[in-house]
C-alpha cells in the first residue's frame, strides 16, 4: 500500500487547524496574480486559466469579432498556487501546491467532484489519455502518480520501490477513499521513497493518447519514460544539461518535444531513442510548448520573455512577440490558428496566427478552403512555408534550410551528428537580432484579444493598533484595509508605503489630514494574525488561542448606546462576520434556529461587517488534513463542526466560548511621584484590560486619594499652537501621571503605555502627583518601531 507518510513519524501531537480569512481588493472576475497555466475547450469556444491565485477561471472566448472574453466560471477550492490544468472529457482536473488533484464538473454548473491527496508535496504537473481512462500527476519529490478516472484509484510510478520490494511500483496502490493515506501524505516527508534516493523534482508530463507512454522531466536534465500500465521504466533519455520543463508528444506517441532551463527545446525520435533536432532560440529557460498536430511548427515560450514560431522541416524560427514577463503557458485554439499566452502576470493574451506561421496542416485545410471561396487569399500566403514534413532521421538537407521563408527568421544548420541546431553555439544566438525597429524584421505581433487581470498585492504594513493595514499592489497603488470589515477603506495613489506607515503612526495631536487625525494616534495592540499576500490578495490566518488575545471597547467600535466598558474580542470578531452565513444556516438545520452569541445580540450590526460586492474566501483542512476554501456566501450549513469547520471556530462562532487568553491583561503600579506630598494607595499593585484607558487610571487613583482625604483642585490647561502636549490632556485635570518621567496621555492604552514608553516585560510603573500647569512633564516622542 502506497504511503507517503511511512518514514515519518505519524504519532506527532496534533495541532489545531488554522484558519485563513482572504479579503478581494477588486469587484471584478479577474485573476489577481501570475496564469500558470491554460486549458482550451475541443470547440475553443472556452479558456480555462488556472492562477497563482488559487482560483480556476472559465472564459467564454468564442463570441462574436471584437467582443471581450467574459468570465462565466470560477473554480474555487485550492488553497495555493493552481500549477496546471486540463481538461478530460466533460470534466476539468486541476493540480496544485497544497498537494491536492480536484476533479470539477466543467460545465455551466462549477462544482467540485472529487479532491484527491496522495501526493506529500507541491504538485506540479497534469497529463491524460481519455482512450485509456487515465490521468497522471508529478510534482515535488519525483512522484509520480496514475490514477483510474473510473474508480480513482491511485498507483505510484516514480519514485520506483526499493529493491526489497516485489514486482513493479503498479503494486503499491491507494484509492481516492484512503483519507487516512491522504491525511499521512499531508505530514509526510519521504513520500514512501527509499532513504538512500535523492530528492528529486518534477515539472514536467505528457502522455501518449493511447495512454500507453508517460515521459517526465526531471531536475536530473533526464526524461524518464514509463509504461503506465506496468509500472515499468521503458527508458532514459539524455541530452538536456539542466531541468525539463515542458514536454509535448505527437498523436502517435512517436516524437517527443522538451524544453528545459538549458535554454534549448529538443525533437527527440523515441523509435531510435534520441535527439534528432536542437532549437537553440531562447536565451533563458524555456517553459512551455506547444506544436501543430503534425509537429511542423512548434511553439515555445519562457523566461526571456520571448515567443518564438518554429518551422521544423524548413528549420526556420521567427519571433512572434515578447510579453512583458517571462512565458508560463502557452495554448493553440480555433484550429491551429490563435494562440493564448500566459506570463507571471495576471493578464492572458490572445494572438491570431498569420499564415506562414501556422502548421503545415493547417495551411493545407487554409488553401483548400480559400480555392473553394470559402476564405480570402492570405497575405503572404505565396511565401508560407512548404508542407514539408519532419523526417525521423532529422537529415534534412541544408538547400531545404535555404529555401523562400518570410523575412526576420533564423535558418538552422545541419550539424555533424545529423541534429538540427538552431545558433550552434551561443555566440551565434544573435540575441539582439529581432528588435522591432530593426529594419527587415518581422513585426511583432500585437495581440488581438486581452483577458485583463488585476494587480496583485506585493506588500503590507500591518499597522500597531492591529485593525488596519497598508497594502500595495503591482501597479504601485496603495490602500488602507479595515480588516473587521474585510475591505480598503481609502484608496492613497501611488504612496511610498512605508513613508505611509510612519504618516499613520504619529501622534493625533500632530497636524496631519482629517482621515489620519479621526483614525489613528500611537496605539498598541496584541498582534492576533498573520497577514501574507502570497496569493496577490490579503489574507488573515487565525489560529487559537493567539487569535483571541486582542480586544477593544464597542464604542470605539462605532456601536452606540452600550456600556462603556462593554468589549469585543477583535478575532471573534471577525471569525463570526466570515462565518455568518455558515452560522445561521447552522443553526437553522440543527439547533433549531438559536440565537447566536454576537451575532444576534443588541447592537452587532453596528459592528463592522462584510460587504457583499467583496464576500471574502475562507480557507482551512477538514478532520483528514485535506484543504478547502468556499466564499463565505457559499455555506450551506452543511458543513459539519469538528469534522469541516475546525471544533475552535464553531466553539467561538455558535457558542461565544472563547479560551482564556492571559495578555488580555497587564499589570501596573501606582506611586506617588517624589516630592509630590500625596500618600501612597492602599493598594498599589492592579491588574486590568490592556485596552484600559490612562484617563480610567487617573480617576482611579483620584477617587482613591480622595478616600484619604487629599483634596484635589483641577486646572485648565490651555496649551498654545506649539506645546507638545497633547490635546486630551487639555481641559480640567487633577492628576499627572508620568511613566519612566514622561507624561502620559490621558487616552492611551495600559498596552500602548507599555510598548512604547514603559518598554519593558515588568509591570509598568505610573506615578502620579497634583498637576500644576506650570512644570507639566515632557511628553513623549513617539517614533515608530523599526521592523
Amino acid at each position: 500500500m502506497y504511503n507517503a507518510a511511512a518514514s515519518n513519524g505519524a504519532n506527532k501531537p496534533k495541532k489545531e487547524r488554522k484558519l485563513t480569512v482572504t479579503f478581494k481588493h477588486t469587484t471584478a472576475d479577474q485573476h489577481v496574480a501570475g496564469v500558470e497555466a491554460l486549458a482550451v475547450a475541443p470547440d475553443s469556444s472556452s479558456l480555462y486559466t488556472a492562477s497563482r491565485d488559487s482560483l480556476v477561471k472559465r472564459w467564454h472566448v468564442g463570441g462574436a469579432a471584437g467582443s471581450r472574453p467574459q468570465c462565466s466560471g470560477s473554480f474555487e477550492g485550492h488553497i495555493d498556487w493552481v500549477n496546471d490544468v486540463l481538461l478530460y472529457q466533460d470534466k476539468l482536473v486541476s493540480c496544485s501546491s497544497d498537494r491536492t488533484v480536484k476533479i470539477w464538473q466543467a460545465g455551466e454548473e462549477v462544482r467540485c467532484l472529487h479532491t484527491v491527496q496522495h501526493h506529500s508535496d507541491y504538485v506540479t504537473c497534469l497529463a491524460a489519455s481519455e482512450a485509456a481512462g487515465k490521468l497522471v500527476s508529478a510534482g515535488l519529490r519525483s512522484e509520480v502518480i496514475t490514477y483510474d478516472m473510473q474508480t480513482l484509484q491511485a498507483h505510484l510510478l516514480m519514485p520506483y520501490p526499493s529493491s526489497s520490494s516485489s514486482g513493479s511500483a503498479a503494486s503499491s496502490t491507494t484509492d481516492a477513499a484512503g483519507s487516512a493515506d491522504a491525511a499521512a501524505a499531508a505530514a509526510a516527508g519521504g513520500g514512501g521513497r527509499p532513504p538512500q534516493a535523492p530528492m528529486r523534482s518534477v515539472y514536467a508530463l505528457a502522455m501518449s493518447s493511447a495512454g500507453t507512454l508517460v515521459a517526465a522531466g526531471t531536475t536530473e536534465a533526464y526524461i524518464r519514460l514509463l509504461d503506465p500500465r506496468s509500472g515499468q521504466k521503458v527508458m532514459k533519455l539524455k541530452g538536456h544539461t539542466d531541468n525539463v520543463r515542458a514536454l509535448l508528444l505527437n498523436e502517435e506517441g512517436t516524437l517527443l518535444l522538451s524544453g528545459s532551463s538549458d535554454n534549448t527545446v529538443r525533437l527527440w525520435d523515441l523509435g531510435q531513442q534520441r535527439c534528432v533536432q536542437t532549437l537553440n532560440v531562447h536565451t533563458d529557460s524555456v517553459w512551455c510548448l506547444a506544436a501543430s498536430p503534425d509537429f511542423s511548427v512548434v511553439y515555445s515560450g519562457g523566461r526571456d520573455q520571448c515567443l518564438y514560431a518554429t518551422h521544423m522541416a524548413r528549420r526556420k524560427a521567427w519571433l512572434l512577440a515578447r510579453e512583458p514577463q517571462p512565458i508560463r503557458s502557452i495554448a493553440l485554439a480555433n484550429g491551429g490558428t490563435q494562440l493564448w499566452v500566459s506570463t507571471t502576470l495576471s493578464s492572458v493574451h490572445g494572438y491570431d496566427i498569420p499564415f506562414e506561421y501556422c502548421g503545415t496542416a493547417v495551411q493545407q485545410q487554409q488553401q483548400q478552403q480559400q480555392h473553394s471561396g470559402q476564405l480570402p487569399a492570405a497575405d503572404g500566403s505565396s511565401n508560407g512555408p512548404a508542407a514539408e514534413r519532419l523526417g525521423s532521421s532529422g537529415s534534412s538537407s541544408a538547400a531545404a534550410a535555404a529555401a523562400a521563408v518570410p523575412a526576420g527568421g533564423r535558418t538552422l544548420s545541419g550539424s555533424a551528428s545529423g541534429r538540427a541546431v538552431i545558433g550552434s553555439s551561443p555566440s551565434m544566438r544573435l540575441r539582439g537580432s529581432f528588435d522591432p525597429g530593426a529594419g527587415g524584421e518581422v513585426p511583432l505581433l500585437s495581440p488581438s484579444v486581452c483577458i485583463d487581470g488585476a494587480p496583485g498585492l506585493v506588500a503590507l504594513r500591518v499597522l500597531s493598533d492591529k485593525r488596519h493595514v497598508l497594502t500595495r499592489d503591482s501597479a504601485g497603488h496603495v490602500q488602507l484595509w479595515d480588516v473587521l470589515a474585510g475591505q480598503p477603506i481609502q484608496q492613497l495613489g501611488q504612496v511610498d508605503i512605508a513613508d505611509m506607515e510612519r504618516r499613520l503612526f504619529r501622534p493625533l495631536y500632530v497636524d496631519i489630514a482629517d482621515m489620519e487625525r479621526r483614525l489613528f494616534r500611537p496605539l498598541y495592540v496584541e498582534s492576533w494574525f498573520t497577514a501574507d499576500i502570497k496569493l496577490g490578495a490579503l489574507a488573515l490566518n487565525l489560529e487559537p488561542p493567539k487569535c483571541f488575545a486582542a480586544e477593544c471597547y464597542a464604542l470605539d467600535l462605532g456601536v452606540r448606546d452600550v456600556p462603556d466598558d462593554q468589549k469585543v474580542n477583535l478575532g471573534a470578531c471577525l471569525l463570526r462576520t466570515a462565518l455568518s452565513k455558515w452560522a445561521h444556516e447552522f443553526s437553522r438545520l440543527h439547533m433549531s434556529g438559536a440565537p447566536l452569541p454576537g451575532l444576534d445580540d443588541p447592537g452587532a450590526d453596528q459592528l463592522p461587517h462584510f460587504s457583499d460586492q467583496l464576500p471574502p474566501a475562507v480557507v482551512s483542512t477538514d478532520a483528514s488534513g485535506t484543504a478547502w476554501r468556499l466564499g463565505a456566501n457559499a455555506f450551506t450549513g452543511r458543513e459539519r463542526e469538528g469534522e469541516h469547520i475546525p471544533l475552535w471556530v464553531a466553539e467561538a462562532v455558535l457558542r461565544g466560548l472563547l479560551p482564556y487568553v492571559k495578555e488580555l491583561k497587564s499589570a501596573f503600579v501606582l506611586l506617588p511621584a517624589e516630592g509630590s506630598g500625596l500618600p501612597s494607595l492602599l493598594q498599589s499593585r492592579l491588574n486590568a484590560p490592556r485596552i484600559l484607558q490612562v484617563m480610567k487610571v487617573a480617576n482611579y487613583c483620584a477617587t482613591k486619594l480622595a478616600e484619604l482625604n487629599v483634596p484635589l483642585a483641577t486646572h485648565e490647561v490651555g496649551l498654545s499652537p506649539d506645546s507638545q502636549h497633547p490635546p486630551e490632556n487639555s481641559g480640567k485635570q487633577f492628576l499627572e501621571l508620568t511613566c519612566n518621567g514622561l507624561a502620559v496621555p490621558y487616552s492611551m492604552s495600559l498596552a500602548t503605555i507599555k510598548k512604547f514608553i514603559w518598554k519593558r516585560s515588568d509591570d509598568v510603573v505610573f506615578h502620579y502627583r497634583t498637576l500644576d500647569p506650570a512644570r507639566l512633564a515632557p511628553f513623549p516622542n513617539f517614533q515608530l518601531p523599526e521592523a
